[in-house]
């Protein structure tokens, strides 16, 4: 980051809300606040009362839980809770004093558009110069305002309107248009939008379908994005920038009043590819590194449950399990995207909507695995073409089971990719040995008498041999 004089500075970022990724951890508000908490000098079962008090009056359960794993509760923890309310009080105050200050401190204040709206920000000395609203075009015009609420110079709208607009329930305030986000409204009319081109994020063979079919190819490619995007694992065409697995016996099943579905087939599949993946490199086996995505929240709840069957291990820090929607303006390294439709006659369901469709097949870096039924898919138009696409380019893959056999090590072999240059490489040593062996044949033939006729029947020896 750089300062108005461009000199190279690190800022000071302090993210609030509720329960961090722990990724995000260091940056925490409650993580920084905890050194500040100590210096205090309260005793261990004071502090942890009245946080737990404190923290349930404001509906922050993760402070608690750290508070708790730093200061243990005394066996004598209901007596000295009901005895000690004044200095609760006191003690409330001073962290949420604490807090102000560490925010005052802050450069930049990450926060979702809900949280900036808290009563934390309205106390700031100082408001914002920017305000930075990302996925814009996915939040309803009320939440935008939050924000802004407190003033400031200037505000950016960074969005997609083509990715998923604001989740909202009832038909009745779509109709009406809750869910027009104020980035589409001022699309609508006629302010000034700017399009970014170039992508930063994605191999080129994974952005080329969605600039083909979202953004009339208007997509361009960072000058380095190939190089940095490309892995090792890249050498298996099953396990290239974009692949599609056609799982043709998979089944969609929809579980007992829940209106959503799974796919036990898929979920099988996934895990198998899963598991291949991580073994063969141990590098991809981090939430920060993998993820795998759904439409459906059954079939995420369902997958996180295999994974701990399968591999003894909670999924969340080996590898993120999460909804498409949940998913917008998120990136992974590896991705896949199981798609759960499979039936001989029913449609797609809200699977169909391109814009999910489009979030769900951008969110990774290196690879992004697609998992689902051909068949069932090609009767959207959208997904038609992306299974065409996926023909044309060589990387679909017909899947039957059992599912183990189509990663064995057998099967992997017959999948490496010729290297182009490599392969020009042996073409040309071989060129050479073919020349070198027919001049020596040319000159032993000038060598042999003339009557024995050798000229001709070696050379044409030479090249069968060959």
């Amino acid at each position: 980051v750089r300062d108005e004089n461009v000199r190279a500075y690190t800022p000071k970022v302090v993210r609030i809300g509720l329960k961090p990724h722990h990724s995000v951890e260091a940056v925490s508000l409650d993580y920084l606040n905890i050194p500040k908490i100590v210096h205090l000098g309260l005793k261990p079962h004071n502090t942890e009362a009245v946080s737990i008090d404190y923290l349930l009056a404001k509906e922050e359960e993760f402070l608690k839980g750290i508070l708790k794993e730093k200061f243990p509760l005394q066996v004598n923890q209901k007596r000295e809770l009901a005895g000690d309310k004044p200095k609760q009080s006191s003690t409330a105050k001073d962290i949420d004093s604490l807090r102000a200050a560490i925010l005052d401190e802050a450069v930049i204040v990450c926060s979702t558009l809900s949280f900036s709206g808290s009563a934390l920000l309205s106390k700031l000395s100082s408001g914002f110069d920017v305000v930075i609203i990302d996925e814009a075009a996915q939040a309803v015009e009320p939440a935008t305002l939050l924000p802004l609420s407190s003033g400031c110079k200037q505000v950016f709208l960074i969005g997609d309107p083509v990715q998923l607009p604001a989740t909202v329930i009832s038909p009745v305030a779509e109709k009406f248009g809750y869910a027009t986000s104020l980035f589409k409204r001022f699309q609508r009319a006629g302010y000034p939008v700017k399009m970014l081109k170039t992508q930063y994020r994605m191999h080129p063979e994974i952005r080329s379908f969605p600039s083909k079919e979202f953004y009339d190819e208007a997509l361009e490619d960072g000058s380095d994005v190939e190089d940095q995007t490309t892995r090792e694992w890249h050498k298996y065409r099953c396990f290239g920038p974009f692949c599609f697995f056609d799982i043709h016996e998979g089944k969609e099943s929809q579980p007992s009043g829940s209106g959503s579905w799974v796919n036990t087939d898929e979920i099988e599949f996934v895990l198998a590819l899963y598991n291949k993946l991580i073994t063969m490199h141990p590098e991809l086996k981090s939430s920060s590194q993998f993820a795998i995505i759904s439409p459906y929240r059954h079939q995420v709840k369902l997958l996180q449950e295999r994974f701990q069957e399968t591999f003894g291990v909670e999924s969340k820090r080996v590898v993120d399990i999460g909804t498409i929607d949940g998913f917008q303006g998120r990136e992974k390294d590896v991705v896949i995207f199981s798609c759960v439709r499979a039936s001989k006659d029913r449609g797609i369901g809200f699977v169909s909507d391109f814009r999910r469709m489009n979030v769900g097949i951008t969110r990774a870096k290196s690879s992004v695995l697609v998992v689902g039924s051909a068949s069932t898919l090609k009767r959207d138009e959208h997904w038609n073409n992306l299974v065409e696409s996926a023909e044309e380019r060589g990387c679909l893959f017909k899947v039957g089971k059992p599912y183990t056999s189509f990663l064995n090590d057998e099967y992997l072999e017959s999948m490496k990719v010729i290297n182009k240059d490599a392969q020009m490489m042996e073409d040309m040593d071989d060129l050479d040995n073919d020349n070198v062996a027919a001049y020596n044949m040319a000159g032993d033939a000038d060598q042999a008498p003339v009557e024995d006729n050798d000229y001709g029947d070696g050379d044409v020896g030479g090249y069968d041999d060959d």
